[in-house]
């Protein structure tokens, strides 16, 4: 149940169904990274370094893994911030975003420490065909070793400003 009490004295509240459907975005987002983690903690040391279609395998998880971690911060930001950032490097400027503080709205969403590990993310998202065609065995199997504690600290931090959009 979302607590729409929160947001009934602010400028430009947002409404019942955006609350709701925010809420339910987070949710459903982090079980599918919780799959992905899973999924990649599976193949923690089962395959060698020279299994090219595993490393594009791994990669394209983390590029997914990456992807929902962004979909979650975009609804964050239209929903509280009523913004996102619109320029060619709006994704490192939504890690900003988010943080920091918008007061009466929301606390900061991410730690430093933990958007500057989804920066190692953004990186490969970015360059995924890059990356992916060249795989970087090193560098995809460090990320898929990171994964599991990135994800651990990113779940309890959207899981706290999730908060704010319900009653619970």
């Amino acid at each position: 149940m979302v607590d729409f009490k929160r947001f009934q004295n602010l400028s430009g509240a947002p409404s019942k169904l955006s609350l709701e459907k925010t809420y339910l975005s987070i949710n459903s987002n982090l079980a599918e990274m919780r799959l992905i983690v899973n999924s990649v903690s599976n193949y923690d040391q089962v395959f060698s370094v020279t299994d090219k279609y595993r490393l594009l395998y791994l990669g394209s998880l983390l590029y997914d893994f990456y992807m929902l971690c962004e979909d979650c911060l975009l609804n964050i930001a239209r929903l509280t911030d009523k913004w996102v950032p619109a320029s060619l490097d709006w994704h490192y400027r939504l890690l900003i975003l988010m943080q920091s503080p918008v007061p009466e709205k929301r606390p900061p969403v991410l730690s430093s420490e933990t958007a500057a590990q989804l920066g190692d993310y953004l990186c490969l998202y970015l360059n995924f065909h890059h990356q992916c065609s060249d795989l970087s065995p090193a560098r995809i199997i460090k990320m898929t070793k990171e994964l599991r504690p990135l994800f651990v600290q990113l779940e309890r931090e959207l899981f706290t400003i999730n908060r704010l959009f319900s009653s619970q």
